[in-house]
């Protein structure tokens, strides 16, 4: 019956003896992650200061502009809310600026009215310009509604285009600065 023992003992024995150790296992998968990381920041880098738009990047670019056009939305809201913080609603401002290209946003604000967006559709595929620009236009139903003390007073909906614009602009990453492709909101009409 020893002799039963012994032998898986031995082989058992062998098996743990002859393992390699786990922190070497540890240190080359460490080493190996932090290959693919520094590989996938360097590829992320190269497709964003790339001098042109794949494809890919521009239907990417285009879903984000339909994002940016609801939260405009959002942000317009929170602007025209005369019940919100005064510091609140200009953040808010500030916010729905930061979304538009060089200022092209919204100029007039009225008090009380509250916008909701949906339906928001492709019309013109994005696509480079002569300015190196990158420029589509996305369709969008656009409903306002006129909030008094007492109570809503059904606004219109209309039918509306945004223009969406993508440009290469200065960007600061760490102590960085890069040129990079961003996406923006521009005329609304």
């Amino acid at each position: 019956m020893k002799r039963y023992l012994i032998i898986p003992g031995a082989l058992l024995a062998f098996i743990l003896f002859s393992a390699k150790s786990c922190d070497e296992n540890q240190q080359a998968s460490r080493e190996q992650d932090k290959e693919a990381l520094i590989d996938v920041m360097d590829r992320v880098k190269n497709g964003f200061q790339a001098d042109s738009l794949d494809e890919e990047i521009l239907d990417a670019f285009t879903q984000k502009a339909k994002q940016k056009l609801k939260d405009y939305s959002e942000y317009m809201n929170i602007v025209t809310d005369s019940s919100s913080d005064s510091a609140f609603r200009m953040q808010a401002l500030s916010m729905t600026h930061a979304l538009f290209y060089r200022s092209m946003g919204p100029s007039e604000f009225f008090p009380g009215q509250q916008i909701t967006i949906d339906s928001i559709w492709l019309i013109e595929s994005m696509h480079l310009s002569e300015e190196r620009i990158y420029k589509g236009i996305i369709g969008f139903r656009e409903k306002i509604i006129q909030k008094t003390e007492q109570d809503s007073v059904p606004g219109f909906i209309s039918l509306k285009k945004a223009e969406i614009l993508g440009v290469k602009s200065s960007k600061e990453f760490g102590n960085d600065t890069l040129q990079i492709w961003q996406v923006y909101l521009g005329k609304i009409f």
